[in-house]
């Protein structure tokens, strides 16, 4: 192949990854009793996320055409790297973090995107019959 992915392999790959986050929601829903658990998700890879990685590495930076402009705020830390918001809201007082309200959403939403891929390769399936059944 050319190096470009087909879009059956672009939504194999997405199905994968939401069974992977099925997974890691599973496990923090199971572990909701735990002491000291702190529950995990997977990043998605998005194109915004993707822009924002290229963006950091060539460090785009505000320049001042004027002394009297204001300078700009870095939302770096002191070790360059970009600072992320604690998304820890609640804790048990056994340390434990997981809200399964917050959970049971991730899980909807996952399962949300997961029919929402069905769908696509579905329809790209009778896409693919109704042309082949056209040219016979």
């Amino acid at each position: 192949m050319d190096g470009k992915l087909s879009i059956t392999d672009v939504i194999a790959k997405r199905m994968q990854w939401l069974t992977a986050r099925q997974n890691v929601l599973t496990k923090n829903i199971a572990n909701a009793d735990t002491p000291n658990y702190v529950p995990h998700d997977l990043k998605d890879g998005s194109f915004k996320r993707a822009v924002s990685r290229q963006a950091q590495s060539q460090a785009l930076r505000p320049a001042a055409t004027n002394g009297n402009h204001i300078q700009g705020v870095s939302m770096r830390g002191p070790d360059g790297r970009a600072r992320e918001q604690e998304e820890l809201y609640e804790t048990a007082p056994a340390g434990n973090a997981v809200v399964i309200e917050e959970q049971l959403v991730n899980m909807t939403q996952n399962q949300t995107d997961f029919q929402t891929m069905t769908q696509l390769y579905r329809k790209h399936v009778a896409m693919i019959r109704m042309a082949l059944k056209g040219s016979a």
